[in-house]
């Protein structure tokens, strides 16, 4: 991948982040404001999603800010949001049982979702890490001609490292569709919105979602421009 190409592709993903980001955003305010049919709050939400489907031992904590909604199987617990604990709004509502669906996922012990957890651990590390051990390897490829081997093998050990980030953003992406395809279909099977809501609620888990579909393909350009730095220098080993 050339670097004119790549910066088309950089453009792109930034745009198509820019209307995610938006999109989401609207959402939540939108859906912050209507309330849920049922009139149950997002806490008695995950107590009900639970139950039904024989998961126990999981406690619900309040977790200050926006969007800081997340299930730690680690602790057992189900953190929700200033915005999501004790509210009835259908957003709250459809993010608690987001949450819980992840849950249920670790309970059924769920392929993909092991994956990623196995995965989370070093994700960041590698994210960050991985393009500079290219980098390194190109400046080593740069000293002289002699050393073009290693450079070129520290740059594929850099393309290794930064390959495990995009494999949990891989895996990320159909766990928390699946999340959302849980929670959807619990919020329409036992009724904590109404018909009529269920069109914004599912809405606004997809405008969730396809974040994390921006920050795969944002790992797909950025594992495609290392190995076109990596080739490049790989070329003069000719």
């Amino acid at each position: 991948m050339g670097y004119f190409t790549y910066l088309i592709g950089a453009g792109i993903v930034f745009v198509w982040s820019m209307i995610v980001q938006a999109n989401l955003k609207y959402k939540m305010k939108e859906g912050a404001g209507m309330r849920a049919g049922s009139g149950k709050t997002a806490n008695e939400v995950v107590e009900e999603m639970l139950r039904a489907h024989e998961v126990y031992g999981i406690t619900i904590e309040h977790k200050p800010g926006e969007l800081t909604d997340c299930y730690s199987p680690k602790e057992g617990k189900i953190y929700l949001s200033d915005t999501t604990y004790g509210r009835d709004s259908v957003t709250a509502i459809a993010v608690a049982a987001h949450e819980a669906g992840h849950a249920v996922q670790d309970h059924e012990n769920m392929l993909l979702y092991e994956i990623r957890q196995l995965l989370a651990p070093v994700a960041g590390i590698s994210s960050r890490l991985g393009p500079y051990i290219v980098i390194a390897g190109v400046l080593v490829s740069s000293i002289a001609e002699s050393s073009n081997d290693l450079g070129y093998m520290i740059g594929t050990l850099g393309i290794v490292v930064y390959f495990v980030a995009f494999l949990f953003y891989l895996f990320m992406l159909p766990v928390e569709r699946n999340a959302s395809n849980r929670a959807f279909k619990d919020m329409k099977e036992y009724g904590w919105v109404s018909n009529d809501q269920l069109s914004f609620a599912r809405s606004a888990l997809r405008a969730a979602g396809d974040t994390y579909a921006v920050a795969l393909a944002s790992s797909a350009l950025t594992l495609l421009r290392l190995l076109a730095i990596r080739g490049s220098r790989g070329s003069r080993r000719r």
